[in-house]
């Protein structure tokens, strides 16, 4: 795919994904004040002032700069535009959306708004959800990737 196509992709991708975790949140926080709790998966509406799993919690000037700082290496990986194909652009649309969501939260609403709750595991959100399916397959695309040059397939022989 041509590099600007790529990049267009990837910002059409991030930009619906992002509307998407936002009109999530709005309507959770509109219609869902009260916990609903049904077997393993429920709605528990909270703000999030943490990071994965509580980690430096209450600390939102340390988290903004960190996610500002993952998002800026995330845009130099996006500047290797002539070596990412569709499937990666889709799995880095993922991880950016899922970031500058919670970004935006973090900035705008002083925490992150969670609401699904999984029965004793977490709380979370539709933009966390993107971020771990988007690593998942930047990792598997990445193995694939190597194995591939490994193997032969990329090499050239000399």
């Amino acid at each position: 795919m041509k590099k600007n196509k790529i990049i267009r992709l990837i910002i059409v991708i991030t930009i619906g994904l992002i509307l998407l975790d936002q009109i999530s949140k709005m309507l959770i926080i509109k219609y869902y004040q009260t916990p609903i709790e049904k077997g393993v998966i429920g709605i528990t509406l909270i703000q999030n002032t943490a990071m994965a799993f509580g980690f430096s919690s209450g600390n939102t000037k340390n988290i903004v700069l960190t996610s500002i700082v993952l998002l800026i290496v995330i845009n130099f990986v996006c500047n290797q535009k002539d070596r990412i194909d569709t499937k990666t652009a889709v799995a880095l649309s993922l991880v950016l959306a899922g970031g500058v969501s919670n970004l935006m939260d973090r900035v705008l609403k002083g925490g992150i708004v969670d609401f699904i709750k999984i029965k004793n595991f977490a709380i979370f959100n539709i933009a966390d959800c993107y971020i771990v399916l988007g690593w998942i397959l930047l990792i598997v695309f990445l193995i694939k990737f190597n194995r591939e040059i490994v193997g032969g397939k990329n090499c050239e022989k000399q």
